[in-house]
């Protein structure tokens, strides 16, 4: 059966006439929404698709029917989307996280507290030494007057303040 553009514009427009729509095979139900003959006898079974009898649809109320639940479809994957997307953070994480765990057994990650304490030591040990620097050059050179000493004491804890503010 065909049917020219105004016959279908007409049969589109007015909602509520679905007895003045024609009624079609499973075929040109499938023809229309592009879809296979089978596909279509599946929705009807399901109650998506309106059916006039076992194998013949209205064909208004079949193309309404089939763009609503096309359209909850749709809905639905958009959620579907958002849930895929927060399970991939999930499994991000819980990757990332099983991944520092083994790097700490293989000894690869050293806490940053145990980091810290040992770059504090090491800290003290050159502030230390670079104190001692003053009294050191005053035991090698014997030609330097306690002033000079006491320059060279206020240059390198100028350049230790210095350095901490850094």
């Amino acid at each position: 059966m065909g049917y020219t553009l105004e016959d279908v514009d007409a049969m589109m427009a007015a909602p509520d006439e679905v007895e003045d729509s024609p009624v079609v095979s499973a075929a040109e139900l499938g023809d229309w929404l592009g879809i296979a003959p089978n596909r279509i006898h599946a929705l009807g079974r399901d109650g998506i698709l309106p059916r006039v009898d076992g194998t013949r649809y209205p064909l208004r109320a079949a193309v309404v029917a089939y763009c609503d639940h096309a359209r909850a479809l749709a809905r639905g994957k958009q959620v579907d989307a958002e849930l895929a997307a927060e399970k991939l953070r999930l499994a991000k994480a819980n990757a990332e996280k099983v991944e520092t765990a083994n790097a700490k057994l293989r000894g690869e990650l050293i806490p940053a507290a145990e980091v810290e304490r040992e770059w504090a030591a090491v800290l003290r040990g050159v502030r230390a030494a670079m104190l001692a620097v003053p009294s050191r050059v005053a035991q090698t050179s014997g030609h330097l007057t306690p002033h000079d000493i006491a320059a060279i004491d206020r240059e390198v804890r100028d350049a230790l303040e210095e350095s901490a503010h850094d």
